[in-house]
């Protein structure tokens, strides 16, 4: 019977060992749509730092599977999708305060007009 369990549990550690030492295909495709979600937040331009380096990383984890490095490209793959998360999100941060400042302006202006007893003959 223990014999039995630890054939089980060695071939179970030999099957987990194969899964993680293939290509990273599922850490590529999440790594690349995180990059282009970030993209699609404005990434480049609200934080091009990170998601200069989630592109970078992601670029070098697709060169290492080309090498067949493959536990250095899930280890980029990974890493990249982090930037690219950590890039979106300072993204959308910043067109958020951006819209609420907006916002803050708005409102300020129509309070100095309902202050002052309408918009000014100007601003009609």
């Amino acid at each position: 019977m223990i014999r039995l369990m630890a054939i089980s549990l060695a071939s179970s550690m030999l099957a987990l060992a194969c899964s993680t030492t293939g290509p990273p295909r599922e850490e590529l495709a999440r790594a690349a749509i995180a990059v282009g979600t970030a993209e699609d937040a404005g990434a480049q331009s609200h934080a091009s730092a990170e998601w200069a380096r989630a592109r970078q990383k992601l670029d070098e984890a697709q060169a290492a599977t080309a090498s067949k490095e493959y536990v250095r490209a899930r280890r980029l793959a990974e890493q990249a999708f982090v930037d690219a998360e950590l890039a979106a999100a300072i993204s959308r941060s910043e067109v958020a305060m951006q819209h609420a400042r907006e916002l803050r302006e708005s409102i300020e202006t129509l309070h100095d007009e309902t202050r002052d007893g309408g918009p000014s003959p100007e601003a009609m």
